[in-house]
């Protein structure tokens, strides 16, 4: 079977198999592109089962030599593994040559995170006049009050959220369903955001998120919405939803909270399979966020 035809199969696989998001299908798709065209066009191989361990090796080195960043390249190996995983599985290669291949050392670094005193002083400053202006904050109380992926926040449902109960269902890479607890600011933000929508809709849609057309946001339009929201302090931070996921994320740890409580409700695949995670009950977690929280805590400190 042709190498491209293979990489067809591996995506579908992917997609319809193990429940990958297109974005995530799309970025593999390209990355397993780049590497056959390389290995085609730059080695003359075509058959994927003669590739060699240095051949990848070869690989790495022209990527990192022409600028990749060595995260670029990690991601890259990666999805490699996952295909030569799968070639390997349905017997297309005897040898997979991507055992022995370890990733490039690249430099540590901390995630932006936005000061606590500061991001307090801005959304309890935030006093919203119309739709957008409500549909905004709800979007940023959300996210840093649950630690959502914007990926996250543009699928949730009005059906997703028990109010009362203060429970959100998310659903995560993978399609991974989880529970999350919501604060009592972030549920006033979506109630008054609601009202707003009845008034000037007369109806709620099946998304919670929704353009002045009605349709649903994309990542890219919640991404700018946080940019112009957050205008001065977008430069000094480089303010995007992951540094709100991050900054939730730090918060919580910095008030004392358990490091796998908070990895459970940000959803990291990783830890989702120990039993210490997954037995730990929503009420136990619901308990450890409103002591933690900042937005939930009735002084905020630094």
């Amino acid at each position: 079977m042709e190498g491209q035809e293979l990489i067809r199969d591996f995506l579908n696989y992917l997609k319809n198999e193990k429940g990958f998001s297109e974005n995530t299908v799309s970025s593999y798709e390209d990355d397993l592109s780049q590497f056959y065209e390389f290995m085609r066009d730059g080695v003359g191989l075509k058959e994927l089962d003669l590739i060699s361990r240095s051949h990848i090796r070869e690989f790495v080195s022209v990527l990192l030599r022409t600028g990749f960043s060595k995260r670029s390249v990690e991601r890259k190996l990666s999805c490699l593994r996952s295909f030569y995983k799968y070639l390997k599985r349905i017997g297309i290669v005897e040898k997979n040559p991507m055992l022995g291949i370890k990733n490039p050392k690249r430099e540590q670094y901390l995630p932006n995170v936005l000061p606590e005193k500061k991001l307090n002083e801005f959304l309890d400053a935030w006093v919203p006049h119309n739709l957008i202006d409500f549909r905004d904050k709800a979007i940023v109380e959300l996210i840093y009050s649950c630690g959502l992926r914007a990926s996250e926040l543009v699928e949730l449902r009005w059906s997703s959220l028990e109010i009362e109960s203060h429970e959100l269902k998310v659903m995560g890479k993978g399609k991974k369903e989880r529970i999350v607890p919501v604060g009592d600011k972030a549920v006033l933000a979506l109630q008054e955001y609601r009202e707003m929508l009845l008034k000037g809709k007369g109806s709620l849609s099946e998304y919670v998120f929704i353009s002045m057309r009605g349709e649903r946001l994309t990542r890219r339009s919640v991404w700018n919405i946080i940019n112009s929201r957050f205008e001065s302090l977008a430069r000094i931070y480089g303010i995007h939803p992951h540094v709100l996921r991050h900054s939730f994320a730090t918060h919580l740890l910095n008030h004392g909270a358990d490091l796998r409580s908070i990895q459970e409700l940000l959803g990291h695949k990783s830890l989702s399979t120990t039993s210490v995670y997954t037995n730990l009950p929503f009420s136990a977690l619901l308990e450890i966020y409103k002591k933690t929280h900042p937005r939930e805590k009735g002084e905020h400190e630094n």
